[in-house]
């Protein structure tokens, strides 16, 4: 019996050892966990996206660089978008940075520009794109198409459509995509407009107009609607907005301050062709970068039909 007690107290003595001298799995609480260590400081990290693409990827790209410049802070960014072997320039696509008086910041195809006032420049079609570019960022940022010179030794100008957005409340950047008129109107939309010009031709314009502003009809097709004006700027057909109907809206701008109406009737009369600007998308109500294709009818009226730029897999990549 003796043996049996001594043997049970030595038990708990030898558990009493083990449990002060903290052979257990958990750490003590007194002891801090092992913090990580920084990583290094005043590297750039790569793009979020490998080569842009798409509308969305370009966003992205744009998106990443600018949290990039936030946490690096102003200096440190501006040294990195200007390097022209540096991680934000990935083949023809490069982060361009400027403040909001147009003054450039960071151009890595075009150094010597640096300091340069953008704001009174044209592209080749003669739009203000740092004007456009400078309120777009301050209504939070957005998508703009334009002409700009390709980074190659000649540089020839190209279209280009970019995004753009503030930084902070001192500069803001962008970066594009060297683009076509084949991927921007695509051959869906362009089989749409020449069965909506057939259909007018065949039935006349009385006939037409009610098919193009019947939301039931067929000529809306998910974003694609037939848009119509005659050669006075009044408006014909606009099914999002029967109360325009009737209304002459020659002079009126987009919220940029484009005449796109103008443009409508300039661009149909001698053909047809590309017109991008600014307008309320009916899906979203926001405000959007619309790109149409316009066409005459019959000397008389124009039609038009076109897509909404929105961050998505639109392929801009010519």
């Amino acid at each position: 019996m003796k043996q049996a007690y001594l043997t049970l107290f030595l038990s708990i003595l030898v558990l009493s050892l083990l449990l002060a001298a903290g052979c257990t799995d958990r750490e003590p609480a007194s002891v801090p966990a092992t913090p990580t260590p920084p990583g290094p400081t005043g590297t750039a990290a790569p793009p979020a996206v490998g080569y842009p693409e798409t509308s969305q990827d370009i966003r992205d790209y744009v998106d990443h660089a600018a949290v990039w410049a936030i946490e690096h802070g102003r200096d440190e960014a501006i040294a990195a978008f200007g390097n022209a072997t540096g991680p934000f320039v990935t083949g023809d696509v490069y982060v361009y940075a400027l403040d909001y008086e147009g003054i450039a910041l960071a151009l890595p195809f075009q150094p010597a520009m640096v300091g340069t006032d953008f704001t009174p420049l044209l592209d080749a079609s003669g739009k203000p794109y740092t004007a456009v570019e400078i309120q777009l960022v301050k209504s939070g940022g957005g998508y703009i198409l334009y002409h700009y010179p390709y980074p190659a030794d000649d540089q020839p100008s190209m279209q280009k459509l970019s995004y753009v957005r503030p930084v902070d409340d001192t500069y803001w950047i962008g970066a594009g995509i060297y683009t076509s008129e084949d991927r921007l109107i695509d051959p869906a939309l362009r089989q749409f407009l020449a069965d909506a010009k057939a259909y007018a031709v065949a039935n006349g314009r009385e006939k037409a107009l009610a098919a193009f502003n019947n939301l039931s009809g067929p000529f809306i097709d998910g974003e694609l609607y037939v848009f119509a004006y005659d050669y006075e700027g009044t408006v014909l057909s606009w099914p999002h907005r029967p109360d325009q109907i009737g209304v002459n809206r020659y002079n009126v701008t987009d919220p940029m301050g484009i005449f796109h109406i103008q443009s409508f009737i300039t661009t149909a009369k001698r053909g047809g062709g590309v017109v991008d600007y600014y307008t309320t998308n009916p899906f979203t109500n926001a405000t959007d970068l619309k790109v149409s294709w316009v066409t005459d009818v019959d000397g008389t009226w124009l039609i038009g039909a076109g897509r909404y730029i929105v961050p998505g897999p639109l392929v801009l990549r010519a």
